[in-house]
Protein backbone atom coordinates (compact mmCIF):
# COMPACT_ATOMS: atom_id res chain seq x y z
CA UNK A 1 0.00 0.00 0.00
CA UNK A 2 1.19 3.57 -0.77
CA UNK A 3 1.18 6.05 1.59
CA UNK A 4 1.35 9.99 1.48
CA UNK A 5 2.76 12.74 4.03
CA UNK A 6 0.09 15.14 4.04
CA UNK A 7 2.34 18.15 4.15
CA UNK A 8 4.96 17.60 0.92
CA UNK A 9 2.74 14.99 -0.72
CA UNK A 10 5.81 12.44 -1.33
CA UNK A 11 4.86 9.04 -1.45
CA UNK A 12 6.11 5.79 0.93
CA UNK A 13 5.80 2.45 0.95
CA UNK A 14 6.72 2.02 4.52
CA UNK A 15 3.93 1.71 6.45
CA UNK A 16 4.85 2.93 9.89
CA UNK A 17 6.25 6.17 9.79
CA UNK A 18 5.85 9.36 12.36
CA UNK A 19 7.64 11.73 10.00
CA UNK A 20 8.41 12.11 6.90
CA UNK A 21 11.73 11.20 5.31
CA UNK A 22 12.00 13.82 3.11
CA UNK A 23 10.51 17.19 4.43
CA UNK A 24 10.26 16.08 8.39
CA UNK A 25 6.72 16.32 8.83
CA UNK A 26 5.60 15.39 11.84
CA UNK A 27 2.42 12.95 11.38
CA UNK A 28 1.45 13.34 14.91
CA UNK A 29 0.62 17.25 14.27
CA UNK A 30 -1.19 16.12 11.07
CA UNK A 31 -3.57 14.09 13.43
CA UNK A 32 -4.12 16.62 15.81
CA UNK A 33 -5.66 19.58 13.24
CA UNK A 34 -9.10 19.63 12.80
CA UNK A 35 -11.07 18.41 9.28
CA UNK A 36 -10.81 22.40 7.69
CA UNK A 37 -7.10 22.37 8.35
CA UNK A 38 -6.77 19.05 6.99
CA UNK A 39 -8.46 20.50 3.73
CA UNK A 40 -6.77 23.60 3.69
CA UNK A 41 -3.82 21.39 3.79
CA UNK A 42 -4.99 19.65 0.96
CA UNK A 43 -5.05 22.46 -1.72
CA UNK A 44 -1.17 22.03 -2.11
CA UNK A 45 -1.77 18.48 -2.86
CA UNK A 46 0.01 18.01 -6.33
CA UNK A 47 -2.99 16.49 -8.42
CA UNK A 48 -4.93 19.16 -10.16
CA UNK A 49 -8.29 17.22 -9.97
CA UNK A 50 -7.69 16.78 -5.57
CA UNK A 51 -7.58 20.64 -5.22
CA UNK A 52 -10.26 21.07 -7.35
CA UNK A 53 -12.74 18.51 -5.33
CA UNK A 54 -11.22 20.58 -1.95
CA UNK A 55 -12.18 23.61 -3.65
CA UNK A 56 -15.18 22.46 -3.81
CA UNK A 57 -16.00 20.97 -0.24
CA UNK A 58 -14.76 23.93 0.75
CA UNK A 59 -17.44 26.17 -1.04
CA UNK A 60 -19.99 23.87 0.02
CA UNK A 61 -19.03 24.55 4.01
CA UNK A 62 -18.71 27.94 3.00
CA UNK A 63 -15.58 27.78 4.90
CA UNK A 64 -14.68 31.45 5.75
CA UNK A 65 -10.90 29.89 7.12
CA UNK A 66 -10.21 28.90 3.72
CA UNK A 67 -10.38 32.83 1.81
CA UNK A 68 -6.45 33.55 2.23
CA UNK A 69 -5.46 30.18 1.28
CA UNK A 70 -7.76 30.18 -1.75
CA UNK A 71 -7.21 33.92 -2.65
CA UNK A 72 -3.23 32.69 -3.00
CA UNK A 73 -3.90 29.60 -4.68
CA UNK A 74 -5.95 32.02 -7.27
CA UNK A 75 -2.55 34.29 -7.91
CA UNK A 76 0.03 32.08 -7.78
CA UNK A 77 -1.14 28.83 -9.63
CA UNK A 78 -0.11 28.20 -13.44
CA UNK A 79 -3.28 26.37 -13.66
CA UNK A 80 -5.68 28.42 -14.79
CA UNK A 81 -8.93 26.52 -14.59
CA UNK A 82 -7.72 25.91 -10.56
CA UNK A 83 -6.73 29.64 -10.44
CA UNK A 84 -10.52 30.48 -11.72
CA UNK A 85 -12.34 27.84 -9.24
CA UNK A 86 -10.25 29.41 -6.38
CA UNK A 87 -11.17 32.83 -7.55
CA UNK A 88 -15.08 31.71 -7.89
CA UNK A 89 -14.94 30.03 -4.75
CA UNK A 90 -13.73 33.01 -2.79
CA UNK A 91 -16.96 34.89 -4.24
CA UNK A 92 -19.28 32.15 -3.63
CA UNK A 93 -17.88 31.80 0.30
CA UNK A 94 -17.94 36.05 0.69
CA UNK A 95 -21.58 36.01 -0.33
CA UNK A 96 -23.02 34.88 2.66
Amino acid sequence: MRYYCPNCWQDFWEENFRVCPKCGYNIKDYEAKDYVDKLIMALQHRAGEVRHWIIMILVQRKEKRALPYLEKLSKETKDLSLARAAEEAVKKIREE
